[in-house]
């Protein structure tokens, strides 16, 4: 066959010519560009196996359903939009998921959505001005959010990407930049970072005002702690309480304090992830699993 010969797309099986096609990984044959607008933006498709491919398009339309049926419905007052240079998140606490904005997105056959408690860590990233004739230092700035993810490597061996364990370890995706401005001397992202600090409660406001706060109620890591060993007496009291009464009201009130004081030390060691991962897995259960 030659380099500008027509040949068939492995997913739909259509013949497409060289600049509507990308070859697999082993050489396994093509995907035509239709059918890579139903994968995700953040994946090469050169990098998977046709099994794999396949796989990915099923996880696709799960996330598509997801989106239009828990995302889309969200009174858009309830959404917490970050978007700059027409790239950026989206955030549904109620759903605990987020959605990349992006030109590329919008593109795309399917949408999807990231889980909160996916995310492992987030910091800056800089991109230094090569422009003479710029006088800006950085010529893009951003921030490099980093996920759990099950895929170990491109190009494994088929069905590597299947059986992805825990639903906290995206199946494909190990990190998102997401650029915040450009042709800028310092890093200004804060709305983006303070956001997520917030949710995993690890925000502290530096300003005059809020260190005045934290001398006296403490920082948020300080309350967070006091909290958990609040919660910790609360749970010995009542429990001491319900073995000497022994009566069944107060070893409801006993059990139900232990339930709060493990959600509150599960939220404290996790950064809130403990209450994100039960959201998030009741809404993929509730709609996917109708």
């Amino acid at each position: 066959m030659g380099l500008f010969s027509k040949e068939p797309c492995v997913i739909c099986d259509n013949k497409v010519g060289f600049l509507s096609r990308k070859r697999l990984v082993n050489k396994e044959g093509y995907i035509c560009k239709e059918c890579e607008k139903k994968c995700s933006e953040f994946i090469n498709v050169g990098h998977f196996t046709k099994a794999e491919i396949e796989e990915h398009i099923k996880y696709m339309e799960k996330q598509n359903k997801l989106y239009h049926e828990a995302f889309e419905p969200i009174d858009k007052k309830h959404i917490n939009r970050f978007v700059s240079i027409s790239t950026g998140l989206e955030f549904a606490n109620e759903i605990a998921m987020f959605r990349v904005v992006s030109p590329k997105a919008k593109k795309k056959e399917y949408q999807e959505l990231f889980r909160y408690d996916q995310i492992n860590h987030y910091e800056p990233y800089y991109k230094e001005n090569t422009n003479s004739n710029s006088d800006k230092k950085y010529a893009e700035v951003g921030l490099t959010i980093h996920l759990n993810c099950s895929r170990r490597g491109f190009g494994e061996a088929e069905g590597s990407v299947t059986g992805v364990g825990a639903r906290n370890f995206h199946p494909y995706v190990k990190e998102l930049q997401i650029p915040t401005a450009r042709n800028v001397n310092d890093f200004s992202h804060v709305g983006l970072k303070d956001y997520l600090d917030k949710l995993f409660g690890t925000y502290e406001d530096t300003s005059v005002v809020g260190s005045i706060k934290s001398s006296f109620v403490g920082t948020n890591k300080q309350r967070s702690e006091m909290k958990v060993a609040a919660e910790g007496l609360k749970a010995l009291g009542n429990l001491a309480k319900s073995k000497i009464t022994k009566s069944e009201a107060d070893s409801e009130n006993a059990k139900e304090s232990m339930e709060t004081l493990k959600n509150d030390a599960l939220d404290f060691a996790t950064g809130n992830r403990a209450t994100y991962s039960k959201i998030a897995n009741e809404v993929e259960d509730r709609i996917l699993n109708s």
